[in-house]
């Protein structure tokens, strides 16, 4: 097998693996021993910190593939210019191999479901898709890679199947397709379809990538979770795949429950051996011709059914109370728009993604904000959470910039009230969560100091570095994250011993994120350095020019400030 290509002429990278958080010191230590990593898009969009540096490391070592899961090339607005531009200057600085992303909607009037939601497969949708792809391609000046997802909702009025839908997709504008075999088989159970049959409709040439991964059973449904490792039915796919389509660059997929880097490196290996054990004769690609469009007198519009499908799912008391709370012309829509089988009604199908978004949303606050949920424990949690997604759906395409509202949000809680200063210590934990990936900066050193004319202190003013925030908190954050960490139950509102008010200075030292607790003189000069006023007001507030010393030494230690320097 070439190292370049392979007889298609798509490029070959061999078999890797999903880049995700847990394997980050295993790249920056540079023990990377498969061909090719994928890495999430939006991970590593900021522009420094600790992802920044795995995907530079991780590019040194292998090549590198950017798969997104908020393009939403399908959705109705397109994708803002402002994502396209962050998207095209990472390109620019990294030089991926190639760009991919999902054939799917997720995307609102601003609003992002962080799901992948399928389309209809209709002309309209068609026309669409291939307009927002062309737009997308030219933004890049490189082809995008496009994944078939999984799907537990199919549409009435659609006029095609979904292999034939990418087919003419890939054949008009030029696309390529990620085959994901795992969602393959998920959709084949969900719509009773046959695998084989899909694999066989997709053109060999348009395929560059196959993704492989597994699934859960549910009873009277697949559905698409990542968690464990490639099962049976995925490598009996893989092979029909390699059989029709021929040697196909392949990634290993594993999302819950990650396991040990060697055990994800062990299955991207499987995947090389089944491939190198191919002898067959690779198939040659069937004549295709155009997919043939079946008109109906009023189907419904893209954008009316991609609206019909995101009210159903963010009622907050779930899709069955949506159907009963809507009028008889919302009730008929749904009949008309969604198709259901008699195990698996069109709720309880629109149900996955309903229970799917509030809890992907949930998951991701309770992790940045693991504290305050610790404290107030699961239901209070779940109810602030809850009433904060209505009221400030996510509106990044980074789900974790969703929590950017929840300090001043749960501070302001009917259900907060009994614990004080909770808003103060969700923004000391948000200040953390964001330190990780803010920009990167030259720190301030002493040898910079040292240079500095005795005569131009007084004046001498600091630059702040991006991820340095300083807050009060009158709860002793540290002792928390003991207690927590220890297994113990959460202090009662009342228990909760509390500072006169604490001062928190957070900080990005060497890719690590510090978090100092300072007394209130100290917070006062960190706050009056912050604000720009000089050396001399910023010691004021110090008993002394020895403690003003003390302190600048600490703060060029935690790497609070950058190198400039003002002095005027």
């Amino acid at each position: 097998m070439p190292d370049s290509e392979v007889p298609t002429g798509r490029p070959w990278l061999g078999h890797g693996v999903g880049l995700r958080l847990p394997h980050y010191p295993h790249v920056l230590a540079g023990q990377i021993d498969v061909d090719w990593l994928e890495v999430i898009t939006e991970n590593v969009m900021g522009s420094g910190g600790r992802p920044r540096a795995v995907l530079q490391a991780a590019r040194a070592a292998v090549p590198i593939v950017l798969h997104g899961v908020s393009l939403a090339i399908g959705s109705v607005d397109p994708p803002p210019q402002s994502y396209l531009s962050h998207l095209r200057a990472l390109c620019d600085a990294i030089e991926p191999a190639w760009v991919s992303d999902h054939l799917c909607f997720g995307r609102i009037e601003g609003v992002y479901v962080h799901d992948l939601l399928p389309l209809p497969y209709t002309e309209e949708a068609l026309a669409h898709t291939i307009a927002q792809i062309e737009r997308v391609q030219d933004a890049l000046a490189r082809p995008l890679v496009l994944e078939n997802v999984s799907s537990y909702v199919a549409y009435r009025h659609s006029t095609m199947p979904e292999w034939e839908f990418l087919a003419e997709i890939a054949r008009r504008c030029g696309a390529k397709l990620l085959l994901d075999l795992n969602n393959v088989l998920v959709s084949a159970r969900n719509f009773g379809f046959d695998p084989m049959r899909y694999v066989e409709g997709i053109p060999a040439s348009a395929v560059w990538q196959f993704h492989l991964a597994n699934h859960s059973d549910r009873g009277h449904y697949a559905f698409d979770d990542h968690a464990g490792a490639v099962p049976p039915a995925v490598w009996a796919l893989y092979e029909v795949a390699i059989r029709h389509l021929g040697p196909v660059s392949t990634l290993v997929e594993w999302d819950q429950d990650v396991p040990a880097w060697h055990e994800l490196a062990a299955q991207a290996r499987r995947a090389a051996t089944i491939a190198a054990g191919f002898s067959g004769t690779l198939a040659a690609p069937a004549t295709r011709e155009a997919v043939t469009i079946h008109r109906e007198a009023n189907p419904p519009r893209l954008r009316d059914t991609q609206t019909l499908f995101w009210n159903a799912i963010r009622w907050p008391t779930g899709v069955r109370a949506f159907v009963q709370d809507s009028e008889d012309a919302i009730r008929a829509a749904l009949t008309d728009t969604f198709a259901e089988s008699t195990t698996f009604p069109r709720a309880a199908r629109l149900d996955v993604y309903a229970t799917g978004y509030f809890y992907r949303l949930a998951e991701v606050l309770a992790q940045q904000f693991e504290l305050t949920a610790w404290l107030l424990g699961a239901a209070r949690f779940h109810n602030i959470v809850t009433d904060y997604v209505l009221e400030h759906p996510s509106r990044s395409p980074d789900i974790r910039r969703c929590g950017a509202r929840f300090p001043a949000f749960v501070g302001a809680h009917a259900h907060a009230r009994p614990w004080a200063d909770l808003g103060n210590l969700a923004d000391l934990e948000w200040r953390i969560a964001t330190a990780l990936d803010a920009p990167d900066f030259p720190p301030l050193t002493r040898e910079r100091l040292a240079g500095v004319p005795i005569d131009t202190w007084p004046n001498l003013r600091f630059a702040v570095a991006p991820p340095t925030h300083v807050t009060r908190c009158r709860l002793a954050f540290e002792r928390l994250r003991r207690e927590l960490a220890q297994g113990s139950d959460p202090p009662a509102p009342e228990a909760l011993s509390q500072h006169a008010c604490a001062g928190f200075v957070v900080s990005r030292r060497d890719l690590e994120v510090v978090v100092r607790e300072v007394g209130s003189e100290e917070t006062s000069a960190l706050q009056r350095a912050i604000a720009g006023e000089p050396f001399a007001r910023i010691c004021e507030p110090a008993g002394g020019a020895k403690e003003a010393a003390a302190w600048l030494q600490r703060w060029v230690q935690d790497a609070i400030f950058t190198e400039a320097l003002r002095t005027a």
